[in-house]
C-alpha cells in the first residue's frame, strides 16, 4: 500500500524515463485525446513503430484532420495506417457513435489490440454537460468507463494467448489527494448523485477524485475479467507535465502565472517525457504483472492506502455498481457486454 511522499515525487520527476519500443506491426492501437500534450507525443512515438493501424481521436473533425497531418509531418509516415475519428467525452452520444463507427469500419475488423484512455479535462467552475453531469466527472470518469466497456468486445477479439490486448487508463498521482472527501461516503444514499451535486464541487478535489475513481474502475474491471485474462487493464500516471490539461483555466494573468510557477517549482516534465509512460504500458514486457495495477515512472507502484481499506473496498464496489447501472441506461450494449465478457459478482 502507498501514501504520497514529496521526496518520492521529486525522485520520480527527476528520473530519466526509458524510450520504449516494440513490435506492434500486427496491432491496432487506439489513443484517445491525441491532438495535444502527452497524447500527441505518445501518438508520435507509436506512429514511428508502424502499427497495423493507429487510431487517434480528437473532439471534432477539424482537430482530427490537423492531428493526422501533424503525425505525418513529424514521423514521415504516408498516413496510410493512421486514422483519426471524432470523440467528445463530454457527450455520451459521441462515445456511443464512436463505438458504432469502429464496429462498422472494415479496416478495423481485426479488433483492437490497445486502447489508451488518455483524454481528460480540468475546469475551475462547476459546469454540467448536455447529459446533465458535472463535466470533469463525465469526461474523466463516466465517459471513460462507457468507452472502455463498449470497446471491450473489440479488445477481446484481438487478443491472443501470447499477447493479450491492453487497456491503459491515464490517471495521476493526484489520486492520493482524492480520498479526503470520501470519509463519510458510506452514509451517502447515492455515490454518483452526491458527486454530481454542485454543493459537493471543488475543482481541485474533483479532478483528484476522478483520478482515484479511474484506478478503482480498473481494479474492479480486472477482478471481473476471466483468468487467464484476455485484456490487461492498468492505470498509468505520467507525472506532473507541462501540457494542455489546464487549458480550462480562465485567461486571467494570475491563473497563467500560477501554472507557470507550479511547473517550475515542481519540476514538471515535458509532454514528451510524460508520454513515455504511456508507451511503456503499451509495449513493456511482463504485461501480466501490470494487470489491475497502477504504474508510475514505468514501474508497478502501490496505489493509495485508502483503496485497500474496508471503507475503500466498499466504496469501490458501490462506484462500480452505480456506474454500470447508470451507463446501462445510456447504451443497451453495456449490460450485454458486462454479462458476456465479465464474471458476475
Amino acid at each position: 500500500m502507498g501514501k504520497f511522499s514529496i521526496v518520492q515525487y521529486f525522485r520520480e520527476q527527476w528520473q530519466a524515463l526509458p524510450i520504449c519500443s516494440g513490435d506492434v506491426g500486427s496491432k491496432v492501437v487506439g489513443l484517445v485525446g491525441s491532438n495535444v500534450g502527452i497524447g500527441l507525443e505518445a501518438s508520435v512515438h507509436l506512429a514511428r513503430m508502424k502499427p497495423r493501424a493507429l487510431l487517434t481521436t480528437c473532439r471534432n473533425e477539424e482537430k482530427c484532420e490537423r492531428t493526422r497531418e501533424v503525425l505525418m509531418e513529424r514521423t514521415g509516415d504516408d498516413g496510410a495506417g493512421i486514422t483519426s475519428l471524432p470523440l467528445d467525452l463530454s457527450s455520451f452520444d459521441s462515445v456511443c457513435a464512436f463505438a458504432a463507427m469502429f464496429t462498422a469500419d472494415a479496416r478495423l475488423d481485426h479488433g483492437l489490440n490497445v486502447l489508451i484512455a488518455n483524454a481528460g479535462t480540468f475546469v475551475q467552475e462547476y459546469t454540467r454537460t448536455g447529459d446533465d453531469w458535472e463535466v470533469m466527472f463525465q469526461v474523466n470518469f463516466l465517459s471513460m468507463v462507457l468507452l472502455s466497456i463498449l470497446m471491450l468486445p473489440h479488445l477481446v477479439k484481438a487478443t491472443s494467448s501470447e499477447s493479450p490486448s491492453r487497456l491503459v487508463v491515464v490517471s495521476s498521482f493526484g489520486h492520493h489527494f482524492g480520498v479526503g472527501k470520501l470519509k463519510n461516503a458510506g452514509q451517502w444514499k447515492s455515490v454518483l448523485e452526491t458527486i454530481n451535486d454542485k454543493e459537493f464541487f471543488n475543482s481541485g478535489d474533483r479532478y483528484n477524485m476522478t483520478k482515484l475513481f479511474q484506478i478503482m474502475f480498473v481494479r474492479e474491471l480486472a477482478a471481473r475479467l476471466p483468468s487467464p485474462t484476455p485484456v490487461v487493464a492498468c492505470t498509468v500516471q505520467p507525472g506532473f507535465c507541462r501540457s494542455n490539461l489546464f487549458r480550462g483555466l480562465d485567461g486571467r494573468w494570475h491563473s497563467r502565472t500560477f501554472v507557470s510557477l507550479a511547473s517550475a517549482l515542481f519540476s514538471a516534465r515535458t509532454s514528451e517525457q510524460g508520454s513515455r509512460t504511456l508507451v511503456h504500458a503499451v509495449v513493456g514486457d511482463d504485461e501480466l504483472a501490470m494487470h489491475g495495477r497502477y504504474l508510475s515512472s514505468c514501474r508497478v507502484t502501490e496505489e493509495d492506502d485508502y483503496i485497500f481499506t474496508p471503507e475503500g473496498k466498499a466504496f469501490s464496489g458501490r462506484l462500480w455498481t452505480e456506474t454500470i447501472d447508470t451507463l446501462s441506461k445510456v447504451d443497451g450494449r453495456v449490460p450485454e457486454i458486462v454479462k458476456q465478457y465479465l464474471r458476475v459478482d
